[in-house]
């Protein structure tokens, strides 16, 4: 199972992804998260199985991506997706990591991003479930770098992570009663 986690390095004006399993860090420009969340995003938006029932990939992809954050297959663990304070390791070079050039592939049943940098090429292959969780921490970080991408997200990336019964508990008014003492006084 692949692990990655995204950042922002203010400094640099500039998003690494760590990719925990092969020790290895890949920074992206502006310039280069827009064909993330531009091209590469609605091709994997037209990828999204269920074409048959009618409904517009966009629709199909905000479908997918809440089950892929809620759905737990059996003998799976649930997703994970965190926000923390790490930073990129200390020997990622940001120019010889940079990345200058995204290929990919999306079928119905994953997605092959190619990464070409400096250091050499790198390879993932994700399930549809996990580039659902992918665009998702990327969507975390670009909240934290304030870029205002022109195309901007798709509202599936970025709803609220919550689930919807939970959402309802947390909306639900608190008791008027909650802060007196338990003996009545």
């Amino acid at each position: 199972m692949t692990t990655t986690t995204f950042g922002y390095h203010a400094t640099q004006d500039r998003i690494w992804m760590r990719v925990h399993d092969r020790d290895v860090t890949v920074w992206f420009t502006r310039r280069m998260v827009r064909s993330i969340v531009g091209p590469m995003l609605k091709l994997f938006e037209d990828s999204t199985p269920g074409s048959q029932g009618g409904a517009a990939p966009r629709a199909r992809a905000s479908i997918e991506h809440q089950l892929s954050l809620h759905e737990v297959a059996p003998g799976q663990r649930p997703a994970q997706i965190r926000a923390g304070h790490e930073t990129p390791s200390a020997s990622s070079d940001p120019q010889e990591s940079l990345c200058t050039r995204i290929t990919t592939q999306a079928t119905a049943q994953g997605v092959n991003l190619n990464f070409e940098t400096e250091a050499g090429p790198l390879v993932l292959n994700l399930s549809r479930k996990g580039m659902h969780l992918w665009y998702r921490g990327l969507a975390m970080v670009l909240k934290q770098a304030s870029w205002d991408l022109p195309e901007g997200l798709p509202e599936w990336l970025r709803a609220d992570m919550t689930p919807p019964a939970v959402q309802a508990l947390l909306k639900r008014p608190l008791p008027p009663d909650l802060d007196d003492p338990p003996d009545g006084r």
